[in-house]
């Protein structure tokens, strides 16, 4: 069987003989006259009198949130809010949601040429996704512009650190897919010892594998959820979505960050492509206590309705949770 690994967007691979249209500034000025990225350019009298460029923020943000802004610079093709507003972009001009072949650089001439020619701005609300693991319980929290916090609820993460500290901008969504794979459970070393020791000296026993896992012996489960509902993928096979446990708040899953049925429902509702996911130990540095500055749903006067557009099934890599160890994939059928 041809074993598969799910992968984040293909990375455009462009020929040595094409050219750049735009360069990384020219497309950031456009994210940001068309709000797909919610800055406003700003320039600041320097050292020696030189004039420097930077950015500032069109609604007040949360201190979690600069604390992220702060550590990548604007100026990298990778950074994680410049490439989910490049994602957002590409997603509502019916384009391939990709990077270029590095970042935001080397975009495909289709999508350099929506860009130069785009007049349409950003049709949602800037949204962005907290997953914080400490203190318990894991929570996750959800930040709209000119909104503020709007939404929080109990979340699982990957047992044995399966989900990453990172940002990443989501760049697949369906509202229903299948996942298998392997689930790694963990095994005390004395028995993987004892195991050994017992084969080493002949006794007939059963085959049996065990595996390490980010420095913890393991035994694979395998998996075949054909019910995953809500689903958004942010990091190669990891994605926020529902899953059903008898309770959340602690690590539990395969890597993807898990929810309840109504909060997954509420999250995929409000969010979109390009939102950024922020998976942290704790909270990004100093940040405000949201208190009653959660919604527990939408308010009209607000005006953000909890509506969801149904995705085609073959916008999903249908991948497994994670990168765990090679699996076989299962295809979207035509």
């Amino acid at each position: 069987m041809h074993m598969l690994i799910p992968t984040a967007p293909t990375a455009a691979t462009l020929s040595s003989s094409t050219q750049e249209l735009l360069h990384a500034r020219e497309i950031r000025k456009i994210l940001i006259k068309l709000r797909y990225l919610p800055l406003i350019p700003v320039d600041y009298l320097g050292l020696h009198g030189h004039i420097h460029g930077s950015y500032q923020w069109r609604f007040k943000i949360p201190r979690a949130l600069q604390t992220l802004a702060a550590s990548d610079s604007w100026q990298d093709p990778w950074n994680p809010l410049v490439l989910g507003a490049l994602y957002q972009f590409e997603a509502v001009h019916h384009l391939p949601v990709e990077p270029g072949d590095m970042g935001i650089r080397g975009l495909p001439p289709t999508i350099e040429k929506a860009l130069v020619h785009a007049k349409k701005n950003d049709p949602d609300p800037w949204t962005w996704i907290l997953v914080t693991k400490f203190p318990r319980p894991e929570e996750i929290h959800l930040f709209m512009g000119g909104h503020g916090w709007i939404f929080q609820s109990k979340a699982n993460t990957g047992v044995m650190h399966a989900t990453p500290d990172g940002t990443w901008p989501v760049y697949a969504r369906d509202t229903h897919t299948a996942m298998i794979g392997r689930f790694p459970i963990p095994v005390p070393k004395a028995q993987v010892r004892l195991y050994e020791a017992a084969k080493s000296a002949g006794y007939a026993l059963q085959s049996v594998h065990y595996a390490r896992y980010h420095h913890h012996w393991v035994q694979y489960q395998h998996y075949d959820d054909p019910d995953i509902r809500w689903v958004n993928y942010f990091d190669r096979g990891r994605a926020v979505h529902f899953y059903p446990r008898a309770s959340y708040g602690f690590p539990q899953s395969a890597g993807c960050v898990e929810l309840p049925k109504s909060a997954a429902h509420k999250i995929y509702a409000l969010i979109h492509y390009g939102t950024p996911v922020t998976v942290s130990h704790s909270a990004v540095g100093p940040w405000d206590p949201p208190g009653s500055a959660y919604l527990d749903a939408p308010q009209k006067s607000q005006q953000l309705h909890l509506t969801y557009q149904e995705i085609p099934s073959k916008s999903s890599p249908r991948s497994v949770h994670l990168q765990l160890v090679e699996t076989a994939v299962k295809r979207p059928t035509s």
